[in-house]
């Protein structure tokens, strides 16, 4: 195989990594755009589904300490997804930058800890409230709603 030939090929290649990436993150601006509220939607019923074993006023006093972090849960959705596009943005083009790309992903998985990490002290707050029975059908609840929700499991 000539030089030229070589060539030739690992542009076709290349050619097919990009429009295969292209479609890939159309795909997921898209699915963020548009998937936002069906996932706050989803989100909400996950909750609901998993609160239902607890009495109406324990409901409440969990609904009201996720309520008090959600302030903050959501600049960090914001900052994730402010980093998701400028990442697509860095993919894209021709030559992206490796030290770039590293502090989008960074600043993904700081902000997804500290979305996680709100939320779970949100609950353990709140479960200090519950007798040992209520925070076991809550686990219960979680653990049937985790696998079809794509949830992790408490």
């Amino acid at each position: 195989m000539s030089a030229a030939a070589g060539r030739r090929n690992w542009i076709a290649i290349a050619l097919a990594v990009s429009v295969a990436l292209n479609l890939f993150l159309g795909g997921v601006v898209a699915g963020r755009i548009g998937g936002q509220a069906a996932q706050g939607v989803q989100a909400q019923r996950n909750l609901e589904a998993a609160l239902a074993p607890l009495p109406e006023a324990k409901r409440d006093a969990v609904r009201r300490e996720i309520r008090r972090v959600m302030p903050e849960v959501r600049r960090d959705q914001q900052a994730v997804q402010q980093a998701r596009a400028a990442a697509a943005a860095e993919l894209l083009r021709p030559q992206p930058d490796g030290a770039a790309l590293d502090r989008h992903f960074r600043e993904v998985q700081v902000r997804t800890t500290s979305m996680q990490h709100a939320l779970q002290q949100a609950f353990k707050r709140a479960a200090a409230d519950l007798t040992p029975e209520e925070r076991r059908a809550l686990i219960e609840a979680s653990k049937r709603r985790a696998p079809r929700a794509g949830l992790p499991e408490l």
